[in-house]
């Protein structure tokens, strides 16, 4: 009898318990066109196609998201886009990353860079990373810029060269 109740207690299955832990988004949105006001004045318009919304209310944006920066009569002044983004709730930042590209429609300029900060509370975006700065006459190489958000006004840290093009030299 003592060896048939050690067989059973042996083959039992042992309980674990401890408790499974759900690791993944706290939510998923599909289909984001949103649209940043102040004032009741449109100011940026975010359009991407997932957004992750994490405990922490960090949010990752997997798919590529774009930027629409508008002036005070509405119109359009610049555009962004990037691979993906990340937004850090902690410090109201987003970051975008991967072929970031800016283009100030006005002036006719662009912008290449592999990831850039956007900071909505201050207006203003930044990276640290290589840039590639075309105007209509000149195509400017450099690491660092600091900018107004909707790349009215910039300045880049560091200019690695500069060329000045030839007449005609596409803007994009």
């Amino acid at each position: 009898m003592l060896l048939f109740t050690i067989t059973i207690f042996s083959c039992r299955e042992k309980s674990d318990d401890s408790k499974a832990v759900y690791v993944g988004p706290k939510s998923e949105l599909y289909g984001i066109d949103m649209v940043y006001s102040d004032s009741a004045r449109k100011v940026v318009r975010m359009v991407t196609e997932t957004q992750l919304t994490l405990a922490s209310e960090d949010r990752i944006y997997p798919k590529e998201m774009r930027l629409w920066f508008f002036d005070k009569t509405g119109k359009v002044t610049s555009e962004v886009r990037g691979d993906s983004a990340h937004f850090y709730r902690q410090k109201n930042t987003y970051k975008l990353i991967g072929h970031v590209v800016i283009h100030n429609i006005e002036k006719g300029e662009t912008l290449k860079t592999d990831e850039f900060n956007w900071l909505p509370v201050e207006k203003r975006i930044f990276t640290d990373k290589t840039v590639q700065l075309r105007t209509r006459t000149e195509l400017v190489n450099g690491v660092g810029l600091d900018a107004a958000q909707d790349f009215s006004s910039y300045s880049l840290r560091k200019v690695r060269n500069s060329v000045v093009a030839v007449e005609g030299m596409p803007t994009n």
